[in-house]
């Protein structure tokens, strides 16, 4: 590895983010019971959903084993990055205004517990509404340790669908079109005009009828006329190991209308 070339890597990370099981309640008897062995023995660590892609994360680079002072980017992918259309208001017309209105669309949308995230606003085009991303703090502190214990330089860290959108490789013009993003667990679906976003959506590919979703999502920003067209993008786990330059858009493909509907789990309407 040169200094004046230091090797970049891109890994993902999230496309099997697991869900806390819940913990059952614990009745005031056994609970008072159990106090004084609480007080003698060690806690616990405290498993968060974190955890395990993290270290799947982290598993992938020892496998890569790259060298000290490597570039790394990290794509974020499944429901490990959360998105929101934010609208466009001539009251709020500045940076910081904007920024305010951002995370209130997602405290609005998720609750207390989107006050441990941090929201990326993409920059707006004046009267034009924009998209927002949250990531969760502590995943991104955690990333940051990460990098630091192998000496690597964390550049960039990438929402999938972003990240995607960025890769492709065409726009459509004319009239809305949705732009769906498909990883390893969910489907991230971008409605589109030629000049701003209209509408996004996180769906399980779990026994998805994608068509169908679509259909009902389009209704949300109150669209009239035919459907929007679909342009899918899909992340391709094999190509992400055959490339080894790791290319701002290795793993990504465009998927037709056929190969949509031949997808496991995924049904898709001929447009």
């Amino acid at each position: 590895m040169s200094r004046l070339f230091p090797e970049s890597i891109v890994l993902r990370l999230g496309d099997a983010m697991p869900a806390l099981a819940a913990v059952p309640a614990v009745a005031p008897a056994l609970r008072d019971r159990a106090e004084g062995a609480a007080l003698a023995a060690p806690a616990e660590p405290q498993t968060t959903r974190l955890d395990a892609p993290l270290a799947a994360f982290e598993r992938a680079l020892e496998e890569r084993k790259p060298p000290r002072g490597a570039r790394l980017t990290c794509i974020i992918a499944g429901d490990a990055a959360r998105y929101r259309v934010v609208p466009w208001s001539d009251e709020l017309a500045s940076p910081a205004q904007r920024q305010v209105l951002a995370e209130h669309c997602f405290k609005e949308a998720y609750g207390d517990a989107a006050r441990g995230w941090v929201v990326r606003l993409q920059p707006a085009r004046y009267g034009a509404a924009a998209l927002a991303c949250a990531l969760d703090v502590a995943l991104l502190d955690r990333l940051d340790a990460l990098a630091q214990s192998r000496q690597l330089r964390l550049v960039s860290v990438q929402p999938s669908l972003m990240h995607a959108f960025n890769a492709s490789a065409r726009r459509r013009e004319g009239g809305p079109y949705w732009f769906v993003c498909i990883d390893a667990l969910w489907a991230t679906a971008l409605l589109m005009s030629p000049a701003e976003p209209l509408h996004v959506k996180q769906l399980s590919t779990a026994g998805l009828d994608l068509a169908l979703s679509l259909d009902r999502e389009a209704f949300a920003p109150g669209l009239d006329g035919p459907p929007p067209a679909v342009q899918a993008t899909r992340f391709d786990a094999g190509a992400r190991t055959r490339d080894s330059t790791a290319s701002a858009s290795a793993g990504w493909h465009g998927v037709d209308v056929q190969e949509l509907a031949a997808m496991p789990a995924i049904v898709r309407r001929a447009a």
